[in-house]
């Protein structure tokens, strides 16, 4: 080295001596070898960032227009070996020669020579770092220093984002309640110099609070770490899916390391609505109801609430263009009106309440009616005379606009006079009689339909009235008398009869007592000759003699008093009913003919009439008949009573043929002889001395005791059982006893009787009567010693009703 270090200075010496060098180049000799600390080298500050690449310039423009490069040589500090050198010296070459220390920069450095000359350095380090010094040798010129200081920017590694809970956020994502605080760390390791961490949501950069803290790593390198941290208060809708940026800054070379966080929200509904909520509902109709929600995240989940009641059948939720939406299926019921229906709308990852929307909903129905008794009166403690009332509640929407009032099915109206009385929803009966009893409702009629209350039985207690009165009364008038009511019941003498006293009384608990009336004297009947059985009483009575013949009274009590009126029942000494008498026979049109005659002494009971055509059995209430006859035929005539047929009158032949009256005796139209006449007046006086003599017989055999035959039951067979017995004792073989009689007409109504022969009667229509009207409950009973009226029904068809009021003075 000294050897070359010697020729270079003799060759300068040389160089020098030759060319005589002026004050100004020895001047910029001592320059080039920096022998001249008064003359500085010009420095350049440059700065690259580690990793990436950096020119550091260098000056080789000739002074003078002739002169050229030769050589550049590079150097770090003060260094006296090049670290890269340009060679230009070999001209004929014409390419300079590039050397670059290989235990420094090796390939990474590349210089070049255009303008504006600079050598380029990749892949930069932090030990590039430091002042370099640019040697350029001119060919005729001195040479030229330049220095470089040059800095090595190392950049911060990227930032880490962390949580509370130091999760790395940036491979995490955590959604955040809408309105919570957020608060994250952001670390920067490393970087020279000193990072400065910021913090940007979106472009706009937010105040954070930066530290630097250094560690020591395990190699005993110090590391620096700077820690920022932010805090975001109550996240709100605008902070839905933004970015926030960390982003760690110690140079403008290079893009600053960043890390971005993308805020996640769960946000509660913004919105939520009950679609239709100004129909009126009806009740027992189906509906949908829509409800949508809008504005959370994620979807908001609906429900359906009632009364604080969650309805939880026939729901469907579906997400239609981001809206939540549920349809409910339902019917509403009476008790929803005035009710809330309530769709209510909650985020599932928020634990606060969600929002809703109400309806209150208006739902019309038909009427509902309650009907009740009076909260002051006892339901078990109502009498006759009393006044009872009823409330009707009435629930309805819309308000009804009807209220009725009825008993046993019977409409009540507003009536003072008969002691009913309404006013608004009650109705108030006045001085109440047994008449008033029954099962009371109201209806009640609104634009949705009618509908009725429960049944109130109302019972009214009442002192006992015989059966037979009360059904003949309506009962309306408890101070009224009832008037009496005889059944008469005729009895040969030592023949018992059966006499039942039945009566209506409320309670049924009664009492019984007999009297025994004959208008000579009034007597008690022992109580061991009658029985009693709930609200009837049995009497079995047999005349003795004339004296036992008259009334029998029977007196029923209850705890509602005693019966104003007795039960009366007259005993009479009876007999079969005398023939008819006057039988006419008229034609009318084609087979049809018409009988009428006039009725005899009906012996003391009610008397009926009946005809026998072949094997049918016709009854009348009146001796008048309207037959079909389609071929000769006989026809028998009867009264009957309770002691049995009279005596037959006979019409055939010519006495069916029209016009002649039949009296039981032929007529001839033949002139009459005056002997003949004679003969016919004698035979009259016999005739008629034969009558009075069979009139005292039949007084005698009527006054003796006689045990008649009860009729078995209630139909023809037993009329024919009294004209089998009459036909037997008459001989007449035309009677044929049947068991089939028929007729329409028949008379409901008791007939007013008299023990006195009856007059002629307004003529009924006698019609067949089927055995089937015969068994109808309209007919009685047989019993022993009983008529079988087939009159209105009663338990002892032999009675008849009397409608006289019996004085007090006969009782």
């Amino acid at each position: 080295m000294l050897w070359i270090l010697i020729v270079v200075t003799c060759i300068q010496l040389s160089t020098s001596a030759a060319n005589a060098p002026s004050k100004k180049t020895v001047s910029s000799q001592e320059d080039a070898n920096n022998v001249e600390p008064d003359h500085p080298i010009p420095m350049e500050s440059i700065q690259g960032v580690a990793g990436q690449k950096a020119t550091l310039p260098c000056n080789i423009q000739p002074r003078e227009p002739n002169d050229a490069v030769s050589m550049v040589l590079w150097f770090k500090e003060d260094s006296g070996e090049p670290l890269y050198s340009y060679d230009a010296r070999n001209r004929q070459s014409g390419k300079p020669k590039l050397w670059s220390s290989p235990h420094f920069w090796g390939d990474r450095a590349n210089f070049k020579a255009s303008p504006p000359a600079q050598i380029t350095l990749r892949d930069l380090r932090q030990s590039d770092e430091g002042v370099y010094r640019c040697r350029v040798d001119f060919r005729n010129s001195p040479t030229r220093n330049l220095k470089v200081n040059f800095t090595v920017i190392v950049p911060p590694a990227k930032p880490i984002i962390y949580d509370t809970k130091r999760r790395d956020m940036s491979k995490l994502l955590e959604a955040y309640p809408e309105g919570a605080d957020l608060f994250l760390v952001c670390e920067v390791h490393g970087g020279k110099p000193r990072p400065r961490v910021a913090w940007y949501l979106e472009s706009q950069i937010i105040d954070a609070s930066t530290e630097t803290r250094e560690t020591q790593g395990p190699g005993g390198e110090i590391n620096v770490v700077t820690i920022s941290n932010v805090t975001l208060k109550g996240l709100t809708r605008s902070h839905y899916h933004a970015k926030l940026f960390c982003k760690a800054t110690n140079t403008h070379l290079a893009p600053p390391p960043t890390t971005a966080v993308v805020i996640e929200l769960h946000m509660k509904p913004l919105k939520v609505e009950i679609l239709g909520k100004d129909k009126i509902l009806s009740v027992g109709r189906k509906y949908e109801t829509r409800c949508q929600s809008t504005g959370s995240k994620p979807p908001a989940i609906l429900t359906w609430w009632k009364a604080s009641k969650q309805l939880k059948r026939t729901i469907k939720n579906f997400q239609e263009d981001g809206t939540s939406v549920s349809v409910l299926q339902w019917t509403p019921s009476i008790e929803d009106e005035g009710k809330f229906l309530v769709c209510r709308a909650t985020n599932p990852k928020l634990q606060v309440p969600g929002i809703e929307d109400r309806w209150k909903l208006k739902v019309h129905f038909a009427p509902v009616v309650t009907l009740k008794m009076g909260s002051s009166l006892d339901p078990k403690n109502i009498k006759e005379g009393d006044d009872v009332y009823f409330e009707c509640k009435v629930r309805a929407n819309p308000v009804a606009y009807k209220l009725q009032w009825f008993h046993e099915e019977e409409e009540l109206r507003y009536n003072v006079t008969a002691g009913i009385v309404l006013s608004d929803y009650s109705l108030v009966l006045q001085s109440i009689t047994r008449g008033s009893a029954g099962k009371y409702k109201c209806t009640a009629v609104n634009a949705e339909g009618r509908a009725s209350s429960n049944i109130v039985n109302l019972e009214v207690m009442f002192a006992p009235v015989c059966k037979h009165v009360s059904n003949s009364t309506d009962g309306k008038h408890p101070n009224a008398t009832p008037p009496s009511s005889e059944e008469v019941h005729g009895a040969p003498k030592h023949e018992t009869i059966g006499l039942v006293c039945e009566v209506e009384a409320s309670p049924t608990s009664v009492t019984f007592h007999w009297t025994f009336n004959n208008s000579v004297d009034l007597t008690d009947i022992p109580s061991t000759k009658y029985t009693n059985e709930g609200t009837s009483s049995r009497l079995n009575y047999t005349p003795a003699s004339d004296m036992d013949y008259g009334t029998l009274a029977c007196w029923a009590s209850n705890v509602a008093g005693p019966s104003k009126q007795p039960c009366l029942y007259q005993v009479v000494a009876a007999g079969k009913p005398y023939p008819l008498q006057n039988c006419t026979a008229h034609n009318r049109t084609g087979s049809w003919i018409r009988i009428s005659c006039v009725e005899g002494y009906d012996g003391g009971l009610p008397q009926k009439f009946v005809a026998k055509v072949d094997k049918q059995w016709l009854e009348s209430a009146n001796p008048y008949w309207e037959l079909e006859l389609r071929k000769p035929t006989t026809v028998a005539l009867y009264a009957f009573n309770g002691k049995g047929l009279s005596d037959p009158v006979i019409m055939e032949g010519e006495a069916l043929k029209g016009v002649a009256k039949f009296t039981g005796e032929s007529t001839s139209s033949v002139d009459m002889s005056p002997i003949l006449i004679g003969l016919g007046g004698t035979a009259t006086g016999l005739g008629l001395i034969v009558t009075g003599v069979l009139m005292a017989l039949w007084r005698k055999h009527a006054a003796t005791p006689v045990k008649s035959k009860p009729l078995p039951q209630q139909s023809i067979a037993g009329i024919a059982t009294y004209a089998s017995k009459g036909e037997e004792e008459d001989g007449n073989p035309d009677l044929i006893p049947t068991t089939a009689l028929t007729n329409h007409l028949i008379d409901k109504k008791l007939l007013h009787y008299s023990s006195l022969p009856r007059r002629p009667r307004q003529l009924e229509l006698g019609r067949e009567i089927s055995h089937d009207i015969i068994e109808e409950s309209d007919y009685p009973r047989a019993s022993p010693n009983t008529f079988h009226s087939l009159q209105r029904p009663h338990r002892y068809s032999e009675t008849m009703i009397r409608s006289t009021v019996i004085q007090e003075s006969c009782i």
